[in-house]
């Protein structure tokens, strides 16, 4: 397989996750603001980094460190543990993802920021094309 064919995979694989991803959170009552989180979520993560990114939407979307059903920050938290738990070398139990960040090596920390800042550029597209408005509306 050569190196473009893998590329095309992983690309078509992320943005087919994103698109379910995006979905899921068109059929939340609060989805203009899981549009609008995916939208901030980037910019958290190139200004904070991705651990306390993840961390910040794990406080949001969770009390007593139980996630809180039907949550924009705690449907784009899972959606980022079950893309990163799967798709990179990060060593995290269901729902652990922020735990796993603060353990991991060097080298997987930035291949991780990578991959979720790539799902993230799917995820705001498709949120675009299947959420309407913004929050403020």
């Amino acid at each position: 397989m050569s190196n473009g064919t893998k590329r095309t995979g992983l690309e078509q694989g992320r943005a087919a996750y994103a698109y379910q991803c995006a979905e899921r959170g068109s059929e939340i009552d609060k989805k203009k603001e899981y549009k609008s989180y995916v939208k901030k979520m980037p910019m958290l993560i190139k200004t904070n980094g991705l651990g306390a990114a993840v961390a910040f939407a794990f406080a949001k979307g969770s009390k007593d460190g139980k996630p809180k059903s039907k949550d924009p920050w705690e449907l784009l938290y899972t959606q980022l543990d079950e893309w990163l738990r799967t798709r990179t070398k990060i060593n995290a139990t269901q729902n652990q993802l922020a735990k796993a960040l603060t353990e991991c090596l060097s080298a997987d920390y930035r291949a991780a920021t990578i991959e979720a800042l790539a799902l993230l550029n799917w995820m705001k597209r498709f949120a675009d094309a299947l959420i309407e408005g913004d929050p403020q509306e």
